[in-house]
């Protein structure tokens, strides 16, 4: 008996050869919407990059809408956000701009939004109400401004409208760290009896305050106790005789506000003279 060489080929059956042709046919199918959905997202890419470039891009500063009481341009607005024309406006962010704003315009809030067509953006701005007058050292010269119910500074521009003060108090040498202190002090005038006239941050950052019937008061370098020595104000002036208040009879210390101290003028009084034989 011969040994067979070559494995007969059987004819493959009517049901296996519909699946073999149906799995070419799948991977066939499957190669073309492969390749469909990388064209597609070639020319939605290619769209999108004409659209940001050319089609949702500002041309000039007219596309900055301005809203709210501020009176600031959008000249002022694109200035303090660096933006430069053409300017697509999906490269500029919203929230970085309202930060900008909040940083360098006299403002209170500041909302961005973008709109496409046309392409533009909206700002609402509220202006900042100021409260009291206000210098402040800056680059070796003294500047002045205003300054807000929160202690902000409100620089003074020649091209806006900027209204009164709502008090006529003075803030002498203000300083950002500050701030918080300014405001509390403030937001308290009311409470003192008498109109609070100036408040001085010294260069030590120690704070004094006058008043319209007190001499000068101290609270020192010490925040943390500024309600205690607001307190201690109101209470001395509703028990210290008013002859020891008076503007010019010294000045009082609240450094410490448990242990108030009035420092009275020194007087100085003439030597006695030798009567002459």
């Amino acid at each position: 008996m011969t040994p067979r060489t070559e494995r007969s080929e059987r004819p493959l059956s009517p049901q296996l050869a519909r699946r073999r042709e149906l799995r070419r046919r799948k991977r066939r199918e499957l190669a073309v919407q492969t390749w469909r959905i990388v064209i597609c997202l070639l020319l939605g890419s290619g769209l999108g990059w004409l659209l940001l470039r050319h089609g949702w891009t500002m041309d000039s500063v007219d596309r900055i809408l301005i809203s709210g009481d501020s009176g600031l341009s959008a000249k002022q607005v694109a200035q303090s956000g660096q933006l430069s024309f053409p300017q697509p406006l999906f490269a500029m962010s919203p929230t970085e701009l309202e930060r900008q704003l909040l940083r360098d315009l006299p403002v209170q809030s500041a909302s961005v939004e973008r709109r496409l067509h046309p392409a533009r953006i909206e700002v609402h701005l509220l202006r900042q109400t100021p409260v009291a007058r206000a210098t402040r050292q800056q680059a070796g010269s003294r500047e002045r401004g205003m300054v807000d119910a929160d202690g902000g500074w409100i620089p003074l521009s020649p091209s806006s409208t900027m209204p009164m003060p709502l008090s006529a108090i003075t803030v002498h040498g203000w300083r950002i760290s500050q701030r918080p202190a300014i405001a509390k002090l403030l937001q308290a005038r009311d409470r003192f009896q008498g109109k609070l006239q100036t408040i001085t941050v010294h260069p030590d950052g120690g704070i004094s305050l006058r008043t319209s019937n007190t001499g000068r008061i101290d609270l020192g370098q010490d925040r943390g106790r500024l309600n205690e020595q607001i307190d201690a104000i109101v209470q001395l002036r509703q028990s210290l005789p008013p002859q020891l208040l008076k503007p010019n009879q010294g000045y009082l210390d609240l450094t410490n506000p448990d242990r108030p101290e009035l420092q009275l003028p020194v007087i100085s009084v003439p030597p006695e003279t030798a009567p002459t034989l």
